[in-house]
């Protein structure tokens, strides 16, 4: 679905399994943003289609954290065109603990190669900017990608609507989730796209949201 002009969500409804929300920014960026499962990639691609994009036009195929609900699917693009992007700290702990963390979900540890490691920072792509956050707590190298002009902050599992992401899986860390999320909290937001549960719109609306987890979510972090 369009969210606004450039850049559309693809909102994990499934009940039965857990997978990813996925997102698609659009000109100049033409960047896929956790693709989530390898088996319902081409699911996306179809939804992506009927909103009128191209999906063999995608440059970047970026994971905001190497969990397979949100990292598998990137296997499908590495080697095929799209370059495949994550941040530089989320990929070494991917080496160190993701066979493991696979196995624990009955999944096979996908071989993969990155053509984009990323740090905190500007990534200048054509006339537009993103900046990269680095936000650890559900990960050590989870990311948020804030599209400047647009307003959209790409947030995986750092924040969701009325929620966090959890933090009793390897790496997770209560006290770096809870700083990760105060930083994000001070940027201009009107769309806040998390990697599951519902989108937030609206600067008041993400405003309160940040309030109602700080309030009842941060003492039990």
């Amino acid at each position: 679905m369009k969210i606004c002009d450039g850049v559309f969500g693809y909102i994990w409804r499934g009940v039965f399994e857990n997978n990813c929300n996925t997102f698609y920014l659009g000109e100049p960026l033409n960047m896929l943003i956790d693709p989530g499962l390898a088996k319902y990639v081409d699911m996306h691609f179809a939804d992506m289609q009927k909103d009128g994009i191209d999906t063999k036009a995608i440059d970047y195929v970026v994971a905001t954290h190497s969990h397979p609900d949100h990292f598998e699917g990137c296997a499908m693009f590495m080697g095929k065109g799209p370059q495949v992007v994550m941040h530089k700290d989320e990929i070494a702990f991917l080496h160190e603990v993701g066979p493991q963390f696979f196995a624990m979900f009955g999944m096979q540890f996908p071989q993969f190669t990155f053509d984009i490691v990323l740090e905190e920072g500007q990534w200048k792509i054509g006339n537009e900017v993103l900046q990269v956050y680095k936000t650890p707590g559900h990960s050590p190298g989870s990311m948020c990608l804030y599209w400047t002009s647009k307003k959209v902050l790409v947030c995986g599992d750092l924040i969701f609507k009325e929620s966090v992401g959890r933090t009793d899986f390897p790496g997770g860390d209560g006290t770096l989730l809870k700083e990760s999320i105060q930083r994000m909290k001070e940027l201009d937001v009107e769309y806040l796209l998390p990697g599951h549960m519902d989108i937030v719109v609206g600067k008041n609306n993400i405003k309160k949201n940040f309030e109602l987890i700080e309030k009842y979510i941060f003492p039990m972090l």
